[in-house]
């Protein structure tokens, strides 16, 4: 539930995408808010396919003190050719970068939770259509049941135009494909 929270007071903020100094917070539900070190995205990519009914999106963050990136990645379905909605979707994070048992698009044996305590934390993204023609990447590293850090990212319209003509015509991000986001630290008090 607090993500969920976070969530929207992020998404509401004017701009989430510029560093500011860190600031505690008690969200009105009783949990701790406090800034930590921004996410890396690298690779980002997400486009409609042509002549198709799928869509992807593909990138890979980097955590504050951890040297490896962890790969996300999630296929979507389509029926105008444009970035559809993604629904939670948890991200590989097995030492050496093997499936560690939950991954993919939510669905299937793929979205298998391992114990968090002896795999580390579990990394999740959601990828959200906006009313405005906007979107946002929502990107979660739970630590445990308690600690979660989240971090959400902003796409102007602009920045997943359509492209090509007639039947080639599909929607693609082409804003930048490496970026920093801030991210914060919710904990439940008590």
């Amino acid at each position: 539930m607090h993500i969920r929270i976070l969530y929207l007071l992020l998404l509401g903020a004017t701009s989430v995408t510029t560093h500011v100094s860190p600031t505690p917070a008690v969200l009105d539900d009783g949990h701790d808010l406090n800034q930590v070190p921004a996410f890396n995205v690298t690779n980002f990519g997400a486009s409609a396919m042509v002549l198709s009914n799928r869509n992807f999106y593909k990138f890979d963050v980097t955590f504050y003190h951890e040297a490896n990136p962890v790969h996300c990645e999630a296929m979507g379905t389509t029926i105008n050719h444009q970035l559809t909605s993604i629904p939670q979707t948890w991200c590989p994070t097995a030492p050496g970068g093997g499936d560690s048992g939950y991954g993919g698009n939510g669905t299937g044996n793929n979205n298998r939770q391992s114990n968090i305590t002896t795999m580390g934390p579990s990394v999740s993204f959601k990828w959200t259509v906006q009313p405005d023609g906007s979107a946002a990447l929502l990107i979660v590293r739970r630590i445990n049941d308690r600690v979660a850090d989240t971090a959400v990212y902003k796409i102007t319209p602009d920045c997943i135009p359509m492209m090509g003509d007639d039947i080639f015509r599909h929607q693609v991000y082409e804003g930048p494909e490496n970026f920093s986001v801030p991210a914060y630290r919710s904990s439940e008090s008590g």
